[in-house]
């Protein structure tokens, strides 16, 4: 089985590699470092530390969560971070104080000689997996050198579920080589478990997306950066995907013939649709400004749309707003994280497509916190709604707080699993020779 996932790998790769490194080119990314990819790690990685795979920037943000707690409970362990997208890094590196890792990195590739490299090298005490990325030759090889591995904040979604379970005669050996699974729902410990998962390992840990701190901002300096006077509706449509930003310029038409001094931060999910977003913003008669130029000393207070063209700023930006979108949800990709923007007692609209956050998206509508839009004109009704019924607004914004202050607990829970799997080790220098 092995020798089929790793030649179909090599293919995936020589197909794979190329593409990226002409697509940063032309984007004007940071191009995918082979060296990395080939398991050398970068300049500064530490020993004998953790090692945790973050593959995007939401994993990410779960990672640097963690991060302070694995230095508080095992004093002097470092760690390193690898990441598989340019924002994710991007991200991981920009971490400051006790969530700041030591080195990050990109993953190898998933072959055995790329993966055996830098498991020598680190040495790691133990390798923690974000959400679900399942590696089967970093599960076999750790394994056999006695690295404990654990996945954190597990969870397999409706719609990869179908995915997975056909690839069920390749995956079940691997799942077997994880040491503790730490799923978020009984639904995603369940499918663990039938796609391979040794039963006992699983256990249920809630969702580390309920336990993430809000922004330390100050929302009045975040509207005078932006030029937003007080009073003044904002308007925040965050990690859009393709095909919706029509459809939120749509909605804030809507709102803006309403209430003519609205704003709109509009903050695609990926770096390559910034531009594009700013275009369409413009042809629809809007004055733009990106992030990346308003600054304290030169605010923007021209604009009436803000293309948000940096990464990680996003959960700082929807402090201010009154009125908060996420994205991924008007075209079926899933959702993104409607969490962040709950935590900090606001409103949250998402499209019909949240299979990613289906348990969160449920409570919050249940709760009279959360509202499905299903295109452009939906959404902009209800934008409308939400503001003029001021007494709706603050009851939605009281539950939305509440929502995600009653789920917190997954942040313990998972620590007690990291250290019961490190238990029966302790520290204990492993010197077994990988296979």
């Amino acid at each position: 089985m092995y020798r089929v996932y790793g030649a179909l790998t090599a293919l995936a790769w020589a197909a794979v590699l190329p593409y990226q490194m002409v697509m940063a080119i032309l984007q004007g990314t940071p191009r995918p470092s082979l060296r990395e990819r080939l398991g050398y790690p970068p300049e500064g990685a530490p020993r004998g530390g953790f090692w945790v795979h973050a593959v995007s920037v939401g994993e990410v943000r779960l990672a640097l969560r963690i991060l302070p707690e694995l230095r508080r409970r095992f004093p002097g362990a470092e760690v390193h971070v690898t990441t598989g997208t340019a924002t994710g890094r991007a991200l991981a590196a920009s971490a400051a104080g006790d969530a700041r890792p030591a080195s990050v990195g990109a993953l190898p590739f998933d072959l055995p000689f790329s993966m055996r490299r830098l498991i020598e090298r680190l040495r790691p005490r133990a390798v923690l997996i974000m959400e679900t990325e399942i590696w089967p030759n970093l599960l076999r090889l750790c394994a056999g050198r006695g690295v404990p591995i654990l996945l954190v904040n597990g969870r397999i979604s409706t719609r990869s579920y179908p995915r997975y379970r056909a690839l069920r005669p390749l995956l079940r050996r691997p799942m077997r080589e994880f040491t503790s699974l730490g799923m978020q729902s009984s639904e995603d410990a369940d499918r663990i478990v039938d796609l391979g998962a040794a039963a006992d390992r699983v256990r249920v840990t809630g969702n580390l997306k309920f336990d993430l701190e809000p922004p330390r901002v100050d929302p009045d300096e975040v509207r005078f950066r932006l030029g937003v006077e007080r009073g003044s509706p904002l308007f925040v449509a965050g990690s859009t995907a393709k095909g919706e930003d029509a459809a939120v310029l749509h909605a804030f038409g809507i709102l803006r013939a309403a209430k003519a001094r609205a704003r709109l931060v509009l903050a695609p999910r990926h770096p390559e649709d910034f531009t594009s977003a700013g275009k369409r913003a413009r042809d629809a008669g809007h004055v733009v400004v990106t992030w990346s130029r308003a600054t304290a000393d030169r605010p923007a207070h021209a604009s009436d749309v803000l293309i948000v063209d940096r990464v990680g700023f996003l959960p700082a930006l929807c402090a201010p707003a009154d009125l908060v979108f996420v994205g991924g949800s008007l075209v079926p990709r899933g959702g993104q994280n409607v969490l962040e923007p709950a935590s900090l007692g606001k409103p949250v609209l998402f499209g019909p497509h949240t299979e990613n956050f289906r348990s969160a998206s449920e409570a919050l509508v249940a709760a009279g916190a959360g509202f499905v839009a299903r295109d452009g004109e939906e959404l902009g009704q209800v934008l409308l709604r939400l503001l003029e019924d001021r007494t709706g607004y603050r009851v939605a914004s009281t539950m939305a707080a509440r929502v995600v202050e009653m789920n917190r607990g997954a942040l313990p829970k998972t620590m007690t699993m990291i250290e019961e799997a490190l238990a029966p080790v302790g520290s204990a220098d492993r010197r077994a020779v990988l296979p």
